[in-house]
């Protein structure tokens, strides 16, 4: 694959990729070809990662050309001045058309995330609302407040709707090497340029998935 057929933006500081979906963005144990390998392939150069996408998770992903960028969009990052928005196809429907999900995360066994005992994990935050219903399932956009690993599966698990394919949290588990593709995609992003503090907004194109024919 071609990583320059999937650039949304592009400019001397920075790349904005629209990441294809079951493809890690570093070396993982399956021995399949990760994102580092085809963005060298692609641009000769080696991506300097600013934030990360689940393998399984499609969609918009930052990635800084020069060290400095890098380091202003990580501080952005830390601030939380980035806005991250997500399209995620669901088992079921909230009981609440939107709201807010504040519970810590921990990590639990083989690489996966659980929600925290009280007292315990990492403050993690999403707002969500519901924006199609169908028979089976529900389109919702997400909106992390804190960037935490599997933040979005396990909230919306914990919800009681699971990400519609999910092979570690949704309702039908398996090996997610068998099916590395989730129902999950970084739709939009919103940060300030770097270099000339422009305000921006990089949008990726929403999956098949999402046009589902939902009220």
């Amino acid at each position: 694959m071609n990583l320059q057929e999937r650039v949304l933006h592009e400019d001397d500081h920075l790349r904005v990729l629209n990441k294809p979906s079951g493809y890690s963005v570093l070396k993982d144990n399956t021995g399949a070809a990760s994102l580092a390998d085809l963005y060298e392939d692609s641009f000769g150069e080696p991506p300097l990662w600013v934030h990360r996408l689940d393998k399984g998770t499609s969609g918009v992903l930052l990635v800084a050309r020069t060290p400095e960028c890098r380091a202003e969009l990580q501080r952005q990052f830390d601030k939380g001045t980035i806005e991250k928005t997500y399209l995620a196809l669901v088992s079921g429907s909230p009981p609440k058309r939107k709201g807010t999900i504040d519970l810590p995360l921990e990590k639990a066994r083989k690489g996966r995330f659980r929600i925290a005992s009280p007292g315990r994990g990492v403050e993690s935050i999403t707002d969500y609302e519901v924006v199609g219903v169908g028979a089976t399932t529900s389109l919702l956009i997400c909106r992390p407040k804190t960037g935490r690993t599997h933040q979005i599966r396990v909230h919306l698990q914990e919800l009681g709707c699971p990400l519609a394919t999910d092979p570690l949290y949704g309702y039908l588990r398996g090996k997610p090497s068998e099916n590395p593709h989730l129902t999950l995609h970084s739709w939009k992003i919103r940060f300030q340029h770097p270099e000339n503090g422009t305000r921006m907004e990089i949008v990726a194109e929403e999956p098949e998935w999402a046009r589902a024919d939902l009220d």
